[in-house]
């Protein structure tokens, strides 16, 4: 009889929460936290027969009954036993700070971290060829080129990470490269310093997110101002206010967006009041967009960048007569011509090492890459 109890239960505990998740899913926490669309139910025809079985198992693997319920208690139960989490490459550290510490090819923050990722001499070389190569197409274009890194979050907030991660050496492979490609004449420049002069005085990145905020962006614009057009602001020159709580991407990535949600958000004001920015152009998302302003400066930024480039649309577009902000994913070549621009800065956040070891490529590209690319 034991036998036959055991097997119901294991039946039912496959078949019940699929049954009962109808009658109770209204009542859940039903939001998307994952940073991409979710899978699409398939498509029922003979044309797409061969397909069905994947994207159904995907569908299903992003629509499960009771997910959000699941991912919340797992991460919750590896908070209070272990201290510590692994979901969607997600480290909490220290007074519950969240740093995104993905490891991947082409994009690991957790290497950069630890400082055992160090170019080689030859990698050295063709990153420098590189930006000596465009340097030189853009100046026959009349064009002054630039590349900006912005910092990881613990490469700033260091002190919040996990003593259990441990880190290998005092400097990073940015910390290393930079000042060499910049001995060498090329107009590379690394915003670190900049940040880690106010980082005590000031908080520069969200608590619960990957990205640096408002009073952090603005000293990322003004390292960029004072290299581009000669002159620049400090915090103290603006006002920076509080405007209500918040919580963040990776808050989001572990379900735990309602728990994770006492941040502060802080806005600067009072910059540049004389200035007049209108936006001209821009696509459903934000990731493209185009700014005029009155500036007296009356020239043409081009600036494509990662999703940190996005915090600069709050104060570059007051610098320049027209600012052109386009992402990784909204950028090709043919925008060169089209805005014609003086000054074209190339930027990314220390952990997209493809999307810097790659920028001629991504230059120079006659199309914007497809998904599946």
């Amino acid at each position: 009889m034991r036998k036959e109890w055991f097997i119901a239960a294991f039946f039912i505990s496959l078949i019940g929460p699929t049954a009962v998740y109808p009658l109770v899913k209204n009542h859940l926490d039903q939001t998307n936290y994952e940073n991409r669309e979710l899978a699409s139910f398939p498509e029922l025809s003979l044309r797409n027969f061969e397909n069905i079985p994947a994207e159904f198992e995907n569908y299903y693997n992003d629509h499960v009954p009771f997910k959000n319920f699941f991912v919340r208690a797992k991460t919750k139960m590896d908070l209070k036993l272990l201290g510590d989490t692994s979901i969607s490459a997600v480290t909490v550290g220290k007074d519950n700070w969240l740093f995104y510490t993905v490891s991947e090819p082409g994009e690991d923050a957790l290497a950069d971290y630890q400082k055992t990722n160090l170019y080689t001499g030859e990698q050295e070389e063709a990153i420098g060829e590189a930006v000596a190569s465009i340097q030189s197409d853009m100046q026959k274009r009349g064009i002054r080129f630039f590349v900006f890194e912005a910092p990881n979050k613990e490469s700033v907030y260091g002190e919040y990470m996990p003593d259990s991660i441990k880190t290998y050496g005092d400097v990073s492979r940015l910390d290393v490269l930079i000042p060499d490609l910049s001995k060498r004449g090329l107009p590379v420049f690394y915003l670190k310093d900049a940040l880690m002069e106010y980082a005590d005085e000031y908080q520069l990145y969200y608590k619960y997110d990957t990205h640096w905020n408002q009073p952090g962006s603005f000293i990322g614009a003004q390292q960029i101002a004072k290299i581009l057009t000669g002159e620049s602001m400090s915090l103290q020159d603006v006002t920076i206010q509080e405007n209500g709580k918040c919580s963040g991407d990776l808050a989001r990535m572990l379900n735990m967006a309602a728990e994770y949600s006492n941040d502060t958000e802080y806005v600067v004001e009072n910059y540049l009041p004389e200035i007049t920015v209108t936006q001209t152009e821009a696509d459903d998302k934000g990731y493209f967009a185009v700014y005029e302003s009155d500036s007296p400066n009356d020239r043409t930024l081009l600036l494509v960048g990662d999703s940190f480039s996005q915090g600069l649309k709050y104060f570059l577009p007051s610098l320049f007569r027209k600012t052109v902000f386009a992402t990784f994913d909204t950028y090709d070549s043919s925008l060169i011509e089209k805005y014609r621009p003086d000054d074209f800065i190339y930027m990314t956040v220390e952990r997209n090492q493809d999307l810097f070891e790659n920028m001629e490529e991504i230059v120079w590209r006659e199309e914007v890459p497809t998904e599946e690319e």
